[in-house]
Parts: structure tokens; C-alpha cells; sequence
């Protein structure tokens, strides 16, 4: 079911190349459909859609019940002792815990939906999107754990393929919507939820004719309550802490529409999505690392993934920087290309957090060692923390300084917890190269700093999105051209410590 025979070093190169291909097709789809949203909506009503989605998000991470992250630790072990029972019953375990979880939260929504649009969106227009995302919500519970399933056994072409095909669904609907008129709040809703629905009858059938006919079709559910508890106290813990990153972004957008209104949190959405971009060349291969931690923990070879922290830091670090600077220079010409001028704040509220993202993307491969080695408490204790600090700082700056204070809280909770994630990591503590730090700080700067006094007033007077792009565009190849040459030998020795990984 996993492929057995292949070396680390492939499994890196082979699977990295599908996580990019469909990275680099997916995440263009999300922003098509926001470009589309944005131009046609206010302000306020792009601010109750991804509000409403937001808080879709943000539930969905307490009702998966930690099982996700159960499904990436138990079965790679499952399939390894070819205990196909054990995948049966440990895939049968999650969607029950999801039909009856979900199942009660869609009940919720839906008929308190008019009660939630008054008194927690302030505008009654939210009472259908409510119920509309409700079905959204009950839909991704399924799709979840089957992707998920795809994620743990490494089968990346399928995880992402579903992905793209539900996102070109959505896209589809929401183009359809477009060109027939038929450009308001409800249709674009319903847009999101029938391209779920249509990503869900893909998955199913994939899963069917690949993994459940031939391997898991014969075997018995395992009704064992040892089986049972393991399970579910790993998963419990998950399910406590949940998602560092996830629970960060969506308690600030729920606070802002509950301080500020939905107005203010429809420029929170767009900065979202702009300070995502670095995710979109480096975050896919997070998905990819706790699968092969957990097989290198369940191996012992404790060495590989020192070797293996070490050198994803040093890169990403520097990548995230340099990106970081490009997004503080060019925040508001983005946010105004992408979003038009009204959304104009974004870019603006952009500059508050940008420069922490390295901190985020190195939490990221620091919380996958956490979740490979079992260390689910050490991780709960650092996002109870976080969640303290990051509610307490965002009450105060989005008091005193408005929605762009919930950007700052963001940035703030990433630095904590990468922190604190890197104490409870000692014995995989890895010194910096300070001088090729220093290096990229210093030339990217300088760069930076060129960038915003010639160029960025130059493409404010084009006063035309399509050329502003064009120019954007042409100084961000060159930009990472440079990034490239600068940093040449760093990424060979990269290439050659990532051949020598083996089995």
C-alpha cells in the first residue's frame, strides 16, 4: 500500500514533485475565486462569507477529534505490519467520530442560523449563508478523512488530485455564476458547497477502486476496546490542541467580526491571502514530512531527522526571508492588483505580520517532530499557551490599534510558539549558521529597501491592474533570480545531504 522499496532521498524528490505541480494549480484556483468574489461583492459581504467559512474552519478543527493526525500516525505502522483490519477499523473509528460530531454541529448551524447572523454577524443577510456553509461543513468531514488517508500512506498524486479537482468545481460554479448574472452572496456560497460536494464523489470513488477493493474489502472491523483506546487517547490529545496555525488565524477573524464588524474582517480575509503566497511554493511539503518523521522515529534512526531539521531550517529560513521582504515592499500594489482598490487596507494590515512568516514555517516542521515522536501534551501545552497570549494580545491591539493589531497578535503567536516548540525539541537543537543569516538579512534588505524607493512608486503610477502585474511580476523573476545566485552553494549542499538520506 506504501511503497516499501523506496529510499528516503526518492520519496522526497518523487513525492515533492506531485505536492509542487498541484501546489502550483491549486492555489492559484483559491484566488481566482476571491479575485471573482471581491470584484463583485462589498467589502462587508466578502467579510460574512469568509467569516462564516472561517468559523466552518475553525469548528471543523475541534470536530475532526484528533483523528487525522491518528490516521498519519497509526497507519503508516498498520500497513508496514500489513494489518489491513487495523486500517479498516482505524478509517471506520474516524468518520463515525465524524458523522456524529458533525452531524450535531450541522443541527447547530442550521437552525440557530438566523440567531447567529443577528447577534454575532450583526446582519441578517448572514442567516442563509449560514445554512448554505452548514452543508459545507457536514461535506468536509468526509472529504477530510479520506484525504487524510491519502496523506498517511504517502499517496500524494491522490490527496492532491482531489484537491484540485474540488477547487476546479468550485472554480467552475463560481465562473458559471459570473457570466450568467447570477453574481451575489448566495450563488457564490452555494458555489463553494457543490464543488465539495462533487470533490467528495471523486475521492469516495478513488479510494474505492484503489485502497478498498483490493486491500481492505475483505477485512473485519476490529470492535477492540485495546484498539479502541490507543486510538483515541493519542487522538483525544490532538483533538485538545488542534492546529497551532489554524486556531491562531481563525480566533482573530472571529474576534474582529465580533470587536470590529464584517467590514473590517473582509480586509482580514484578502491580507490572509496574501501572506499565504510563501505557502504556496513551501507548504506542501509540511504534509509530507510527518509521514516519513513518524517512519524514521519508528526505525529509531533519530540522526536522519536531526539531519533532516537542520537542513530544511537553513533553507526555508532563508527563503521565507527573502519572501518576506519582497511581501512588506509591494503589500499594497498586491492587495490592490489582486483585490482591487477597495481592498487597499489588506496590503496595508499586511505589513504587521509579514516579517514573522519564517517563524511560522519553521513551527511547522518542529510540530511534525512533536506529532511523529508522540508528544501530543508538550504540543497541547504550547497552543493552550499560545491561545492565551494570542486572545489576550489581539483583545488589546485590535482595541488600540484596529484590525491591523490582529495581524501583529498573529506574527507574535508564531514567534512564541516556535519558541517554545524549539525548548521541548532540545535534543534536536540545531546551532544557526548566523553568517548566512546575516547574509540574507543584509542583502535582501538593501534590495528591499532599493525596491520601495524605485520601484514600487513607478508601478503605483501605471494606474492599471493588468500592467501592474506584468511589472510585478517581472521584478519578483528577477528578485529570486538574485535569491538564487546568492544562495547557489547553500542549495547544492541541499541537493547532496537530501541523495545521501537512505533507508
Amino acid at each position: 500500500m506504501i511503497e516499501q522499496h523506496n529510499s528516503l532521498a526518492e520519496k522526497f524528490v518523487k513525492k515533492g514533485i506531485w505536492l509542487y505541480i498541484f501546489s502550483f494549480l491549486v492555489a492559484p484556483i483559491g484566488y481566482i475565486v476571491k479575485i471573482i468574489l471581491s470584484h463583485d461583492l462589498s467589502v462587508e459581504e466578502i467579510g460574512i462569507i469568509y467569516g462564516v467559512m472561517s468559523l466552518m474552519v475553525l469548528l471543523n478543527s475541534f470536530n475532526d477529534l484528533g483523528m487525522a493526525e491518528s490516521l498519519n500516525k497509526f497507519i503508516p505502522d498498520f500497513v508496514t505490519q500489513k494489518r489491513y483490519d487495523k486500517v479498516k477499523t482505524i478509517i471506520t473509528y474516524a468518520l463515525i467520530a465524524q458523522i456524529i460530531t458533525g452531524g450535531i454541529i450541522f443541527l447547530v448551524f442550521y437552525f440557530l442560523a438566523n440567531f447567529l447572523a443577528i447577534n454575532y454577524f450583526d446582519d441578517e443577510i448572514a442567516t442563509n449563508i449560514i445554512k448554505i456553509f452548514s452543508f459545507f461543513f457536514l461535506g468536509t468531514t468526509f472529504f477530510h478523512v479520506i484525504n487524510v488517508f491519502f496523506q498517511s500512506i504517502q499517496d500524494t498524486f491522490y490527496q492532491k488530485i482531489t484537491e484540485l479537482l474540488r477547487m476546479l468545481f468550485i472554480l467552475g460554479f463560481t465562473i458559471y455564476m459570473f457570466f450568467n448574472n447570477l453574481g451575489n452572496i448566495f450563488y457564490y456560497s452555494a458555489s463553494w458547497v457543490l464543488g465539495l460536494y462533487f470533490g467528495i464523489i471523486i475521492s469516495i470513488f478513488l479510494f474505492f477502486k484503489k485502497y478498498y477493493l483490493p486491500y481492505l474489502k475483505n477485512e473485519k472491523i476490529l470492535w477492540d476496546k485495546s484498539i479502541f483506546k490507543e486510538i483515541f487517547s493519542y487522538a483525544l490529545l490532538v483533538f485538545l490542541g488542534s492546529q497551532a496555525s489554524t486556531i491562531l488565524s481563525q480566533i482573530d477573524m472571529q474576534m474582529i467580526i465580533y470587536m470590529l464588524g464584517n467590514k473590517d474582517a473582509g480586509y482580514y480575509t484578502n491580507y490572509l491571502s496574501i501572506v499565504s503566497i510563501p505557502f504556496v511554493l513551501i507548504g506542501p511539503i509540511f504534509a509530507f514530512l510527518f509521514p516519513v518523521f513518524s517512519e524514521l522515529i519508528a526505525k529509531k534512526d533519530f540522526e536522519k531527522i536531526k539531519l533532516i531539521k537542520s537542513i530544511f531550517t537553513k533553507n526555508f529560513l532563508s527563503f521565507s526571508l527573502a519572501f518576506s521582504i519582497l511581501l512588506f515592499v509591494f503589500g499594497e500594489v498586491v492587495s490592490v492588483i489582486l483585490f482591487t482598490d477597495k481592498f487597499l487596507i489588506s496590503g496595508i494590515i499586511l505589513k504587521y505580520s509579514v516579517l514573522f512568516i519564517s517563524f511560522n514555517f519553521l513551527l511547522q516542521i518542529n510540530f511534525n517532530i512533536l506529532a511523529a515522536n508522540g508528544k501530543i501534551k508538550e504540543r497541547l501545552k504550547i497552543i493552550l499557551i499560545a491561545i492565551v497570549f494570542n486572545s489576550i494580545l489581539n483583545y488589546i491591539l485590535i482595541k488600540y490599534i484596529g484590525v491591523a493589531g490582529a495581524s501583529l497578535a498573529t506574527g507574535l503567536g508564531w514567534l512564541l510558539i516556535y519558541v517554545l516548540s524549539e525548548i521541548k525539541l532540545k535534543e534536536y537543537f540545531t546551532h544557526f549558521d548566523i553568517k548566512y543569516l546575516v547574509k540574507n538579512i543584509l542583502v535582501f534588505s538593501f534590495i528591499g529597501s532599493l525596491l520601495y524607493i524605485f520601484i514600487v512608486p513607478h508601478i503605483n503610477g501605471l494606474n492599471n491592474r493588468l500592467l501592474e502585474l506584468i511589472y510585478l511580476v517581472i521584478v519578483g523573476i528577477v528578485y529570486f533570480i538574485v535569491y538564487f545566485l546568492v544562495n547557489i552553494g547553500d542549495f547544492k549542499y541541499f541537493y547532496q545531504e537530501i541523495k545521501k538520506i537512505k533507508k
